[in-house]
């Protein structure tokens, strides 16, 4: 069985990460646990003598409801794992014509404890209203930070968290001077800000802001743009927030455009997790900052024997989700989802790494930092095993 851990005491755990299932990952030597974890036995928890209702926000219907079945199949998994007889799953639609308040407000006429979802930054607006009428914490699997406040967390790994991480560990390789393309649209803006933040946090200057349209085809404008500024004044990192075939494209029009990717180091967010991403040379030196890979691959695969597929990258935030709320519920008779006990300053730690709520409503993250290689990624900087191995 696996576990779910608890930093600061009585804990539960699970196993593995939450990106798109990667090419093989080649890891250094494991570094010693910055400081030992308290790991409950691998035998079924004790039974709480008084049951535990658990709302669970998923789209069950509509065009993602293929999503949806995937991810209560993860909660499902997580609750076998590590729950009890007492502890019972209440899922609700929130594709429903309702919407997601209805959603929440029929979960919340069972009268459960905490509520889990919805997925959406836009669902989690309407869902957090009932929830919070009725005083009952509610963990998205959003990754929308603006939809986080006081007893609504978002869990989802978010932009900001990855741009943080990624851009300390290139400070602390003496990248002095940054850049970015990224799109206009409410996610570029989202990532220019963080990345505005992050570099002015480790006393880095930003040389060159480029915004491109993220609906045109043409992408020779904004790389055309970003090669005269490195003429100008040069920078030694570039800062591109894409996947897919659009990142490939950018990246493979660099040299062209005399960036010379060698000596440029190209960063990146979780998107850039992709098979194809480790195929495309310009690509190869780049880092990004995802949850630590060496865990997916165990989550996965107990995940594909279960249900005969793979898991969707967003099922390791719905397992941690629902590990979590147990853990919650053994924290005492009845459970303890207080503010104080959600909000615990060691944090958790379960699929996706260590992490933990704070009271805004935001969630902190131990990641990794990846650096792509020619046909795989490598951990360039493993992801910290505690909050305490990332106080410098």
């Amino acid at each position: 069985m696996s576990s779910f851990v608890l930093l600061a005491a009585t804990v539960l755990t699970a196993c593995a990460p939450t990106v798109a299932p990667p090419p093989p990952v080649s890891q250094p030597a494991p570094a010693p646990a910055p400081a030992p974890v308290v790991q409950a036995p691998s035998t079924p928890v004790e039974p709480i003598d008084t049951d535990i209702k658990v709302g669970l926000l998923l789209p069950l219907s509509g065009p993602q409801a293929t999503l949806g079945r995937s991810m209560l199949q993860a909660a499902e998994m997580g609750l076998f794992d590590v729950g009890g007889d007492n502890f019972k799953l209440v899922p609700r639609d929130s594709a429903t014509s309702g919407g997601p308040a209805a959603a929440a407000r029929d979960a919340l006429a069972d009268k459960v404890d905490i509520m889990l979802g919805p997925l959406f930054g836009a669902e989690l607006k309407q869902a957090a209203i009932p929830a919070m009428a009725a005083r009952v914490p509610m963990v998205s699997f959003s990754n929308d930070n603006s939809q986080a406040q006081p007893g609504v967390y978002v869990l989802g790994v978010t932009p900001e968290s990855q741009i943080s991480r990624v851009v300390a560990y290139a400070a602390s390789q003496q990248v002095k001077r940054f850049a970015i393309m990224t799109p206009n649209s409410p996610f570029g803006r989202i990532v220019l800000s963080a990345y505005q933040e992050a570099v002015v946090k480790v006393g880095g200057t930003i040389s060159q802001v480029v915004f491109y349209d993220p609906k045109s085809p043409d992408l020779t404008l904004p790389v055309r743009e970003i090669a005269d500024a490195y003429k100008r004044s040069g920078f030694d990192a570039l800062m591109i927030p894409e996947g897919g075939q659009k990142l490939r494209a950018f990246a493979a029009m660099l040299p062209a455009f005399e960036i010379p990717t060698g000596l440029v180091r190209l960063l990146g967010t979780s998107q850039w997790q992709d098979p194809a991403t480790a195929a495309e040379g310009a690509l190869v030196g780049g880092w990004f900052a995802a949850p630590a890979p060496e865990r997916w691959q165990s989550f996965a695969q107990r995940y594909t024997a279960l249900y005969g597929t793979q898991p969707d990258p967003r099922a390791g935030i719905v397992y941690d989700a629902v590990t979590l709320a147990v853990a919650l519920a053994q924290s005492k008779e009845g459970g303890d989802f207080s503010p104080t006990r959600m909000t615990d300053p060691s944090g958790f730690a379960g699929v996706t790494g260590v992490f933990r709520l704070n009271a805004d409503g935001k969630t902190e993250r131990g990641l990794a930092v990846m650096e792509v290689a020619p046909g795989t990624f490598t951990v360039k900087d493993p992801a910290p095993g505690s909050f305490a191995a990332m106080i410098n």
